[in-house]
């Protein structure tokens, strides 16, 4: 549907959306398009606080359980619970912005109401002007959309130094602003900047293609990059991590579970697939198996009735990648879709070759290329043990090797509970809901209210049953 609002009076106005509307001071009519759903949420997506902020505890202990084999580092040292109640705020805010992100059309039309316009549903007004009126609005987005595109593709290119200077700028000109986007973006992708990579980073592409990166071509890097972002926060809050920025910083679990869900399978040209192949049918299986761990780390939602063809496309679209509709093929009773892999000509490789070259002249001031790829090697085994052992065995059963590979993790997560328990008391808190199985850490795991947090503690006496 399409709405436009007639200005009344006007309140205080909190959303950006309502802000640029009111911007325009003339009392005319303001003709707008509003998603039904939108674009981004917080965290995990969840719409409950005490989903949001679970899951930012599960990844954090996750991340840290992963990155510190894989890292040969000990991170038992790092305090976890940074301001509880900050934590708590932004849990209650994030709640509220998914559940807005779910009803996005409807949150930003009821605050036009509140803010005293008087919405009108163009389907209500008349259908020649309303028909007019979209078509001429839609055309006017695309043309200065377009002309927003090349004015930053045509801009004066910057040193780094007369980069930075801008950056450092309060008040900008609108050529200022071009430049320093055509800057910025030049030095994310490392290739000349176009109209069409304006508009592709405007969609979400760089985090796309950076998790296609280190899936593949990076994938040796990876481990350094988080581990240099870990240190980089734990020395900024002076060995304490805020949950959230710490969780969107670290790549290595979500490249993880990637690859134990083995989707480059699927980009391999010319080879046709069907939602009935066999092995389909078992990536559909282990998806399903794991599709709360795939929510928290991917934010993608997979269901028992979405085919397998259809859990694929969702998983590669998180590195902007699709399989091509070939047709329908079979027998006129038992026809089936058939889809295929068509490589995109949208200069990835020429991007990779740079971050490629960028990532290994810089390898020296990391950890040895050798040690790193025996590492990793060693934790994506580990990950696969643990997913393999959740699907045969759903009640649970830990691998025994987990503990001796990630004991400093786990014993600083017992440690760090003892302690809180010679402190206050054994009556410290309530239980909020059964013990679950952790697969990231192979632990036994249940979530505890003391009051002003909720945190997961390990259930040492249910570990091997």
């Amino acid at each position: 549907m399409k709405h436009f609002a007639t200005q009344g009076r006007l309140v205080n106005i909190c959303f950006d959306q309502r802000q640029m509307l009111a911007r325009v001071r003339e009392t005319v009519d303001r003709h707008i398009w509003v998603r039904e759903w939108g674009m981004s949420v917080v965290g995990n997506g969840s719409t409950s606080i005490g989903g949001l902020l679970r899951s930012q505890h599960v990844a954090t202990q996750a991340n840290i359980a992963l990155l510190s084999p894989a890292d040969n580092d000990d991170y038992s040292f790092v305090d976890q619970n940074f301001q509880p109640e900050s934590l708590q705020t932004w849990g209650k805010r994030g709640s509220v912005i998914n559940v807005e992100m779910r009803r996005y059309r409807e949150s930003v039309l009821t605050g036009l109401a509140e803010d005293g316009y008087t919405v009108i549903d163009a389907d209500d007004a008349d259908d020649d002007e309303s028909g007019v009126v979209i078509e001429s609005v839609k055309a006017a987005s695309v043309e200065l959309y377009a002309a927003e595109c090349q004015a930053i593709a045509d801009s004066d290119e910057l040193s780094p130094t007369e980069l930075k200077k801008l950056q450092d700028k309060r008040a900008k000109t609108k050529t200022e602003r071009h430049q320093q986007r055509k800057a910025e973006l030049f030095r994310r992708y490392e290739i000349d900047v176009t109209p069409d990579l304006v508009e592709k980073d405007d969609d979400g592409w760089y985090p796309q293609l950076r998790m296609h990166y280190y899936l593949t071509l990076g994938r040796e890097f990876l481990t350094n990059r988080d581990a240099k972002r870990a240190a980089a926060q734990l020395e900024a809050g002076e060995n304490s991590i805020w949950k959230p920025d710490f969780n969107k910083g670290q790549l290595l679990p979500a490249v993880l579970l990637l690859e134990n869900l083995n989707l480059l399978q699927f980009l391999t040209p010319d080879v046709q697939l069907r939602s009935s192949d066999e092995k389909m049918l078992e990536f559909k299986a282990l998806a399903v198996t794991h599709r709360h761990v795939i929510k928290n780390y991917l934010n993608v939602s997979i269901s028992e009735k979405l085919t397998s063809i259809a859990i694929a496309q969702k998983l590669l679209a998180k590195i902007d990648l699709k399989l091509d509709y070939v047709g329908r093929l079979g027998k006129r009773e038992n026809r089936e879709c058939v889809y295929q892999f068509v490589a995109p000509n949208d200069q990835r490789d020429s991007i990779f070759r740079q971050w490629l070259n960028r990532d290994e002249a810089t390898k020296s001031e990391s950890v040895s290329v050798t040690n790193n790829i025996e590492l990793q090697t060693q934790v994506t085994g580990t990950t696969s043990q643990i997913l393999e052992e959740v699907v045969s065995n759903p009640q649970g059963q830990a691998w025994k090797g987990l503990k001796l590979k990630l004991q400093q993790g786990l014993d600083s997560i017992g440690s760090s509970y003892s302690e809180l328990i010679s402190k206050v008391g054994e009556a410290v808190g309530v239980a909020d809901d059964e013990p679950y199985w952790n697969g990231y850490l192979g632990q036994w795991q249940v979530w505890v209210n003391f009051g002003s947090e909720c945190r997961s503690v390990v259930c040492d006496w249910l570990v091997g049953v």
